[in-house]
């Protein structure tokens, strides 16, 4: 398939993902309000996958674009797993954009360059990471107990991770990666947004980050439940007064 097809197609992809991620979000959202935690596990995890998948598609859109050279995409795609293609990416990106031979990424950057490449790779490998190893759970049945490379013997960091999943959590981490693409595709595509937008973006990236490092999910969780019991509440209110000024009508 031709590069610009190809390009077109992910981006197709990539729209469909995204939507996929609200939709079963909502549906999430929904069944933590009504406190059916059965439901809640099964789309949280979903939800999980499509955003894995999401940030997947987001790679290969960018790889693919016109702006992106083709010989700098085929080394990415020679890359083992999803992390370390983003990662490539950036390098390449960086090589491109300053002129430092791509063997010398990111000791060859000046003070500031190399300030913006370990802020990027440091979010790389510490959010990007984590994500598909949980994805790639996932993706192999292990929805409750994950196990080691072998599957010999359960992987308890890994099962702990399963469990610690939240919708509170992927949505803020959607939106800290939201800020991360963007700072990505800036360096690669364009002449003078990355440098000027970075601290704008970096801030964006870094509020999210703080808010799921120190938030408290349990307790969002605990406010959609008691607003939906409130609602019910009214809802039901409004309903008995309704039918008591018909009756009153009535006489």
């Amino acid at each position: 398939m031709e590069r610009h097809r190809r390009n077109s197609a992910h981006r197709r992809n990539l729209d469909a993902l995204e939507t996929a991620f609200e939709v079963t979000g909502r549906s999430c959202k929904e069944a933590i309000r009504r406190g059916n935690r059965h439901e809640v596990d099964s789309l949280t995890k979903a939800c999980a996958l499509i955003l894995a998948a999401t940030l997947e598609d987001r790679l290969m859109v960018l790889v693919t674009s016109f702006y992106f050279p083709e010989y700098a995409e085929k080394r990415v795609m020679d890359e083992n797993s999803i992390f370390e293609r983003w990662q490539r990416a950036v390098d390449e990106a960086f090589s491109v954009r300053y002129g430092v031979p791509l063997r010398n990424i990111p000791d060859r950057l000046d003070f500031t360059a190399q300030a913006y490449y370990r802020g990027i790779s440091e979010v790389l490998g510490e959010w990007i990471a984590p994500l598909f190893s949980i994805r790639n759970s996932l993706a192999h049945g292990q929805w409750v107990v994950a196990f080691n490379e072998t599957r010999s013997a359960a992987n308890n960091d890994k099962t702990k991770k399963l469990k610690d999943l939240s919708l509170w959590r992927l949505r803020l981490l959607k939106n800290m990666l939201d800020h991360l693409e963007r700072l990505i595709y800036d360096l690669a595509v364009t002449q003078y947004a990355f440098e000027r937008d970075f601290d704008k973006h970096w801030t964006g990236l870094d509020a999210a980050r703080r808010r799921i490092e120190n938030g408290k999910p349990a307790e969002w969780e605990q406010m959609l439940r008691t607003r939906h019991h409130k609602g019910k509440w009214h809802r039901k209110m409004n309903i008995a007064r309704e039918a008591r000024e018909r009756r009153a009508e009535a006489t």
